[in-house]
């Protein structure tokens, strides 16, 4: 076996962590060549965060507390893998046989395969863990963990428009617009129907031929139709209003007909935010993921893993090719931003789902030689253990290492 000096000339020539290549199958045997790497004690890495070799071993104190975030975080993996399979079930069992439509098809097989597995890295710039999937369902209406993901790309788009315009003395109102509820078999012409009311609304001028809300500029919009107590559907709009001017709420209020609910947003710090989190929390967030967090609450209205079949079948259908995310005026089309940058990653080990749970494999927990003269060590204590080593003078080295044997 090559020694250490060697290893690290070897690594300067290599890069153990080809996330530039192209071929993405390369991208992953490298990042499963770098696990496997993190096992052999004394191996090196080409660190990116610091442009130089590292020994796997010197990360240790930083996997530990990275993999105690990503325990934490497990629980919650495991209750939205069980959604899934609930789901899955329930379509499979209740809803195909009303609808078999080939898109429909595939829900149960991408929401049981989805998440089964990945790889676990930590983020070398911040130290937090991140797992990458082998598979997603890429259903965020029904999945919950693409759910949270589709919520974080919408606020990541709209986000700097709202500030920039705020910025610029725009004000922000948080709304909601309501309509009565639509009655069964007729979910989607509701929701039609809402969103042409919404556009109306912004359009529609007086006798003279000037807009009657000219002072909203513009408009950020997601549409949610959950299934209301009397099992009809409770259609309404989450809205974000950005205005310039007096706007009458009064006259907004008698113009819509309906109920709406108005809000100003304050220009505080973290206002913007929390906003845009109750807008997607409503309004982008899988309605699974609801219905299992008030299954139990004394809300009369049914979570969506009680709805009937007929019932899941009609919202499935309605909202398949609905855009439920509109914007208008000087928010529409804004554009996307790149992706978030994560950074350099090192990866360390897996995740797999299996008896219901999630569960890690971290090899370079068990990469340090374990004393078998001394009682079971934890990872850590084995690593703080061989730094102290490392530091002591060679003379005391020598007489702890006679005092093992």
């Amino acid at each position: 076996m090559p020694n250490l000096a060697q290893r690290i000339e070897a690594g300067l020539a290599q890069n153990y962590l080809s996330e530039d290549c192209a071929d993405p199958a390369d991208v992953k045997w490298g990042r499963l060549r770098q696990i496997e790497q993190s096992s052999d004690f004394g191996e090196v890495y080409k660190d990116k965060l610091e442009n130089k070799l590292k020994s796997y071993v010197s990360l240790m104190p930083d996997t530990v507390r990275a993999l105690g975030q990503l325990e934490l975080d497990l629980p919650s993996y495991s209750e939205r893998a069980d959604i899934r399979r609930k789901l899955a079930d329930r379509i499979e069992q209740d809803v195909m046989p009303l609808h078999r439509a080939r898109w429909l098809e595939k829900y149960p097989t991408r929401l049981r395969t989805a998440r089964l597995s990945g790889l676990f890295g930590m983020r070398r710039e911040t130290g937090r863990p991140i797992v990458y999937w082998d598979s997603k369902a890429g259903l965020s209406r029904l999945c919950p963990d693409d759910a949270r993901e589709e919520a974080q790309r919408l606020k990541r788009r709209v986000m700097d428009p709202l500030e920039e315009a705020q910025a610029k003395g725009a004000q922000l109102t948080y709304a909601v617009f309501t309509t009565p509820n639509v009655k069964a078999g007729e979910l989607l012409s509701g929701m039609q129907a809402i969103y042409r009311r919404f556009k109306r609304l912004l359009a529609k001028r007086n006798g003279d031929g000037e807009l009657l809300f000219p002072q909203i500029k513009g408009a950020l919009c997601v549409l949610e139709a959950p299934l209301g107590s009397r099992r009809d559907w409770n259609v309404h709009l989450n809205v974000i209003l950005q205005t310039r001017g007096f706007l009458d709420w009064k006259a907004l209020r008698a113009e819509w007909h309906w109920n709406v609910e108005l809000r100003r947003l304050p220009r505080a710090p973290g206002a913007l935010g929390g906003a845009l989190a109750e807008l997607i929390k409503y309004a982008v967030t899988a309605v699974a993921v609801k219905s299992a967090d008030h299954a139990e609450a004394e809300s009369p209205a049914p979570p969506m893993l009680e709805w009937s079949g007929e019932e899941m079948r009609e919202w499935l259908c309605a909202f398949h090719g609905f855009r439920r995310t509109r914007t208008y005026g000087e928010l529409y089309r804004v554009k996307t931003p790149p992706a978030d940058d994560v950074g350099p990653i090192v990866w360390l080990g897996r995740v797999e789902f299996r008896g219901g749970v999630y569960r890690h494999r971290v090899p370079l927990l068990d990469s340090i030689p374990e004393d078998k003269s001394r009682p079971a060590m934890t990872p850590l204590e084995r690593y703080r253990d061989l730094m102290r080593l490392l530091a002591a003078p060679p003379d005391l080295v020598r007489a702890i290492r006679s005092a093992r044997m």
